[in-house]
């Protein structure tokens, strides 16, 4: 076994809720996602890709971050104004662009 599959061994110690952390690869690059169920389906978080050379910690760090964004998408999913998810993660980049102009700032 490499050093580093001994080192993303580390993973199988990693517990949150009843998520999974999942390590697969794309053309031999090594990624990292989390998986678990939400109303009623199997979800996907994104892929956090995995270099040789990150430590055990790094490792461990890089699973923390994926739990951390995938509550935030699903958080910015669930919040609601108006009953709309305007802080959505889904929101495309160039309707974004078109209203950016318009600002809630202090005078």
């Amino acid at each position: 076994m490499s050093e580093f599959f001994r080192r993303l061994w580390a993973l199988t110690e990693v517990r949150y809720k009843d998520w999974q952390f999942v390590v697969n690869d794309i053309h031999a690059r090594p990624y990292l996602q989390v998986r678990f169920w939400a109303d009623g389906e199997e979800w996907g978080g994104r892929k956090w890709y995995l270099s040789e050379h990150m430590t055990k910690s790094e490792i461990i760090q890089t699973a923390l971050k994926a739990v951390i964004t995938a509550e935030e998408h699903e958080a910015r999913e669930r919040f609601l104004y108006r009953g709309r998810a305007i802080f959505g993660p889904h929101i495309d980049v160039d309707d974004l662009h078109e209203i950016c102009t318009s600002l809630d700032v202090r005078t």
